[in-house]
């Protein structure tokens, strides 16, 4: 381990920290022609649920002297379309030929797919609270970059050595878990990321109890509370020590999160089988054997069990090897979820 770390001091310490875009991000922006409305707002989808584009995003639209901007609409706003076409096709030449099969490839991707998760519940938690619902989307999105960052540097640290045996892969996310802090401030001071967003990324972990008897922005509110329902959807975490160490209210989580058995609940969305294997309070996150186009309105059936179908929105939606996963929020916050529909989830079920 002596070893592994000194190697990638040197590495952090010769090279500005980079955050990669997704690779399911780049596959998907290379197909786009952004010359329509329709493939503009695609574009637009997929450029603000990647952190390395939002981040670009927010650095080009924020130049020395001027008032920050700290949400994507607002960077766009600012940019203009022509300006977030031009952030995000600098963005594909630089990392198009950029490899998607090293060591750590799934590991970059359950990362990705827990920034974008993260920032789907920060809006809708913000928006229960009257906090603004954009920034807080950022805020989720952004708060762990370092990991990414991290991610990314020891996949060029695995390139340029030739390891005796394969490290586990563990022992990367311990190194991850060490660093990300430290390479996410260093990431928000090299494209000068807004102070809200500087917050949350260097206190999105509580410290020690003396130190926290500060105030806290409700951003970082926000944000330490959905870490701990990320947990458990994406990690496979306690249910009650996540909810215990949440700061939710009562109307925010009337039913805790809930250790489950090995299957899901089975849903009907669009005509086919999908699987619910993780909710938060307003969301349920999905996965299933076809693509949901991001805001479609759907109905939901849900099938072995005596309950009548209600409808969703899609949120987000994503690719992941030959499955494809989703949140999806169902209509009026006090719609159900998988506990108010009977059901339980795998502990760190992956969409």
């Amino acid at each position: 381990m002596v070893d592994l770390e000194s190697s990638l001091r040197d590495v952090l310490l010769r090279e500005e920290p980079e955050v990669p875009p997704a690779h399911t991000t780049l596959d998907a922006l290379a197909a786009l022609e952004p010359t329509g409305d329709l493939a503009l707002d695609e574009l637009r989808r997929y450029a603000f649920a990647d952190p390395a584009i939002a981040v670009a995003l927010l650095e080009a639209a924020n130049p020395t002297g001027t008032e920050a901007i700290a949400s994507l609409p607002g960077a766009e706003a600012r940019l203009g379309e022509a300006g977030l076409v031009r952030v995000v096709r600098a963005t594909l030449d630089r990392e198009r030929s950029a490899s998607s099969g090293g060591p750590l490839a799934a590991a970059q991707r359950r990362g990705w797919r827990a920034a974008v998760v993260s920032a789907m519940l920060c809006r809708e938690l913000a928006r229960d609270r009257g906090v603004p619902s954009d920034e807080a989307y950022v805020c989720g999105l952004l708060h762990d970059v370092g990991r990414l960052a991290a991610f990314a540097a020891f996949e060029r640290l695995v390139a340029g050595t030739r390891p005796r045996g394969s490290t586990p892969l563990r022992r990367w996310e311990a190194l991850a878990d060490r660093w990300h802090v430290a390479l996410g401030l260093a990431v928000a001071e090299r494209h000068s990321l807004p102070r809200s967003v500087v917050e949350v990324i260097a206190f999105h972990h509580p410290g020690p109890a003396r130190l926290e008897d500060e105030p806290r922005s409700p951003l970082l509110r926000i944000v330490r509370t959905v870490d701990e329902l990320v947990s458990v959807l994406m990690q496979g975490a306690d249910s009650g020590a996540a909810v215990d160490g949440a700061d939710l209210t009562s109307g925010e989580a009337p039913l805790p999160l809930r250790e489950s058995l090995r299957e899901g609940v089975r849903l009907r969305l669009a005509g086919r089988e999908y699987v619910a294997v993780g909710f938060a309070p307003h969301q349920l996150l999905v996965t299933g054997p076809a693509p949901l186009g991001e805001g479609a309105l759907l109905e939901v059936e849900v099938l072995d069990r005596r309950r009548a179908p209600f409808h969703a929105r899609v949120l987000t939606a994503w690719q992941e090897g030959a499955r494809f996963g989703a949140i999806v929020l169902p209509l009026a916050l006090s719609g159900p979820s998988l506990a108010a529909i009977g059901g339980t989830l795998p502990a760190g079920a992956d969409a």
